[in-house]
Order: structure tokens, then C-alpha cells, then sequence
């Protein structure tokens, strides 16, 4: 996500990211700024901020000089990169107002989306306008009379190939209650997911730690690793075919990619995905926009077939049970007819 100077006021998203403000905090004392900012924005790699640099697109508020790659950084520096032209490429659907969002729940306090596969949830990385952020500020924003205007925020994540139901809140006060309860994990969560091959047992239990995959060249990749965090899943099989399944998954704990890296280390990867599945070089070529066609048949969906259905918490209002549903959504339904 963006990084934001501490204590500003929200930024209005429902324009494109012109600018990143980022603070020097103390563990970054010290360093270069290519390398201070290589760690502010880790979607970038340190040559891509030195060209950044380089290209005048960054500078540091306090200082009166242009800002250069070796120059030494320090604590509460403000460092301001402008976004140049190009960097939020399309990648996903494009919404407007003919082709919106669905949305399942919505009162003052909540509004409740059934994020389409594709839509990237907060400006992050090479994509910074577009995601369903954007769009939710420019629907619900209005900067300019401050008694109408609303600051959604996200109560949690989804992947960006990931479909389903995702939470907003209207305002702090429901945010900071949703949030506790998904912190304290009593929020109760399904997902639908299409696996590889045909599971055997009914129903069962997966307990296995996860940690960063030490074995891949992939560094956001997580692997099951005897020293990580709890992780418990818990699935159900609902549909049978010669070489898949439809399961329902009850993640009793939420760490990343968790229901993609234990079906896969039951060996039962989700059908279409291409770091957890049968060749993680696939990830790789899809980062780069040259995915092969025998990649793209192998894997049958151009998205992990993984879909948040249902969500059931205490209303932030009125403290009563919510319980939400977004249906399985064609693609997956496709796959299991």
C-alpha cells in the first residue's frame, strides 16, 4: 500500500495518485536514499529508484538541493517521489458506471462488495489508480463539503485474482470495531475454492505452520516451514469431478496466501494459480505479460479459482450477528459443471 505520513488527513484516492509522501523512520537513518526508498517502495527494485532519482522524480522536503541517489538520509526526512506518467498501467477490469461493482450489504455504517477476480483491492506497486479503492473514494468522497464526505476504509484484503465479498468502512469508529474483531479472529469466514484432482476425504483439518519459502526466488511466497506461524484450515468437499473438487474452506487463522499454500501442500493446488501450482515460473512469466499458451491451458482459469462466500461478524451499530454472501461466481461455477 501507499505509504502516509502520520497524522495527515486521508488522501482522497478518487483521483490518480499524483505523488507518494513517505517519512524516514529511524531504522532507515543513515542510508542512501536509493536504498531508503528501495525499502519504502518494495515493488520497486533499487535501479528502478535510482532512474527515478535520476529523472528528477524524487526529492526530500527539508532540502534545498536536488536529491541524489548516495545522498544520506535521516530520521523524519520527508521524501516525495512524483508518479511518472505510465506507472499505473492498466491490469485488471476496468469499472465505470455501466459496469460496476456488485454490492451485497450496505447502511451507513458498512458497505458490503463482491469484488470481481482481477480488481486490485488498494493502490499499491506498478498499480496505483483503478482498484477498488479508487473507485469506492470516487463514490463515496465529497473533500469539498466535509459534513457529506465519507473515507471508506478496508476492514481486510483480497488478493487481487481473488473474487468475493470484501468489507468497507464508512467511518473510523466502524472500522476500528470490524477490525478488532477480525484481529481477534471471531469473524467467521468461507471460502469456495476449485482444486487440482479429486480430494479424498470428505472433510479435514490442515495444521501446518507457514513461513517465507526459502526454497523459491519468489520473495512473496509462502511455504509450509516447521518454525512459522500457526496456520489451521479447515475444508469440506461439496463437488466431486474426475480431476477436480469444489471445496469450502474455514480458515481458523488468517496468515497470507493461507488456504493457496495448505490445499497445495495437500497436493491439491487451486486451479489456476500460478505460484502455488505446478510451476511457479508461470507466476513469473504472467508478471512479465508472456505467459504461454500451454502455461495458460494447464492452468484453464487466467485467475486462481479462490472465492470469498461468505463473512459473518457483529454489526459495529447494533451489535448484531451480520451474516453476508456473495455467490460463486461463473467462472468457478463453469469449471464445476
Amino acid at each position: 500500500m501507499i505509504p502516509r505520513v502520520p497524522g495527515e488527513q486521508p488522501a482522497d484516492l478518487s483521483r490518480p495518485i499524483e505523488t507518494v509522501r513517505a517519512r524516514i523512520y529511524p531504522e532507515l537513518s543513515g542510508l542512501r536514499l536509493d536504498q531508503a526508498l528501495a525499502k519504502l517502495l518494495p515493488w520497486r527494485s533499487r535501479s528502478s529508484v535510482q532512474r527515478l532519482i535520476k529523472g528528477g522524480y524524487v526529492a526530500i522536503e527539508s532540502r534545498a538541493d536536488p536529491a541524489r541517489a548516495s545522498v544520506r538520509v535521516a530520521p523524519e526526512d520527508i521524501v516525495i517521489v512524483r508518479v511518472p506518467p505510465r506507472v499505473d498501467a492498466p491490469e485488471g477490469p476496468e469499472l465505470d458506471a455501466a459496469n460496476e461493482f456488485a454490492i451485497v450489504y450496505e447502511d451507513a455504517w458498512l458497505v458490503a462488495i463482491d469484488k470481481p477476480a482481477g480488481l486490485t483491492v488498494h493502490p499499491s506497486g506498478r498499480r496505483l489508480s483503478g482498484t477498488l479503492i479508487n473507485h469506492l473514494h470516487a463514490r463515496y468522497r465529497s473533500v469539498d463539503d466535509p459534513d457529506r464526505d465519507v473515507v471508506p476504509r478496508l476492514c481486510h484484503r483480497l488478493d487481487r485474482e481473488t473474487s468475493g465479498l470484501i468489507l468497507v468502512a464508512k467511518n473510523e469508529r466502524a472500522h476500528a470495531h470490524v477490525r478488532m474483531q477480525f484481529e481477534a479472529l471471531t469473524v467467521r469466514k468461507t471460502y469456495l475454492a476449485v482444486v487440482e484432482g479429486s480430494v479424498a476425504d470428505d472433510e479435514g483439518r490442515i495444521d501446518t505452520p507457514l513461513g517465507p519459502d526459502s526454497k523459491s526466488a519468489i520473495r512473496l511466497k509462502i511455504g509450509v516451514r516447521s518454525d512459522g506461524l500457526s496456520a489451521i484450515t479447515r475444508f469440506k468437499v461439496l463437488q466431486r469431478a474426475e480431476d477436480l473438487s469444489l471445496v469450502e474452506c474455514f480458515p481458523e487463522t488468517g496468515r497470507q496466501h493461507q488456504i493457496r499454500v495448505h490445499l497445495a501442500s495437500i497436493g491439491h493446488p487451486i486451479v489456476g494459480d500460478k505460484l502455488y501450482g505446478p510451476d511457479e515460473t508461470w507466476f513469473l512469466q504472467a508478471m512479465e505479460g508472456n505467459l504461454s499458451a500451454a502455461a495458460s491451458a494447464r492452468l484453464r482459469l487466467p485467475r486462481h479459482a479462490l472465492h470469498s462466500h461468505t463473512l459473518r461478524l457483529q454489526h459495529p451499530r447494533t451489535n448484531e450477528q451480520l451474516d453476508l454472501t456473495a455467490v460463486l461466481p461463473t467462472d468457478m461455477a463453469d469449471l464445476c459443471s
